[in-house]
């Protein structure tokens, strides 16, 4: 009987995997460690993302990346700086025992991100979305930042769309594929 059990609670917790990496996947060559410029000058910030350790439900900190001037960012680094108290307590919900998150730098059109990861993750009730990661220099150091792709931890506009059955394409208005003949 006690085989049983172990083996029902083994079979649903088995059930529950969360996060499942197409990182090196032939479904996602199209992204894994492809090059790609920024369209528009970025905004690389402290945020929230899927926690890719494989629990459901949960975010860490990481970074992460928008457009200028879009999804209720400043217009400009300048515009920021005056603000930035105030924008750091609004856009950035702090949690209990949390220290203030802020905005890390800025990244001019034309600079590079090469993707690093491709992770299908599951959110418990609210179903899977994807998680696309890439690295990209800030300040003369290489970062991973997270791409936009659901509204769970990000702010729109979305640069893939995370509820795609398949591995998604990012959206060609935010980047474009590097030269490989360069």
């Amino acid at each position: 009987m006690r085989l049983i059990a172990i083996c029902i609670v083994a079979l649903a917790l088995g059930g529950c995997t969360s996060s499942i990496d197409y990182t090196g996947s032939k479904e996602a060559v199209h992204l894994t460690n492809q090059c790609f410029y920024m369209k528009k000058p970025t905004f690389v910030f402290e945020g929230r993302c899927a926690d890719l350790t494989g629990i459901n439900n949960n975010s860490e900190f990481c970074n992460g990346i928008q457009v200028v001037g879009e999804g209720g960012f400043p217009k400009s680094w300048d515009a920021y700086v005056q603000i930035s108290s105030s924008f750091d307590k609004d856009m950035f919900d702090r949690l209990a025992f949390e220290k203030q998150r802020s905005m890390l730098g800025y990244l001019d059109s034309g600079e590079k991100i090469v993707i690093t990861r491709v992770v299908h993750h599951g959110w418990g009730t609210v179903g899977r979305f994807w998680v696309v990661r890439g690295e990209v220099v800030l300040n003369g150091r290489a970062i991973e930042v997270e791409l936009p792709s659901s509204y769970i931890v990000h702010h729109a506009p979305f640069w893939l769309d995370g509820r795609k059955k398949s591995v998604p394409f990012i959206d060609s208005s935010f980047v474009k594929r590097c030269d490989k003949s360069k």
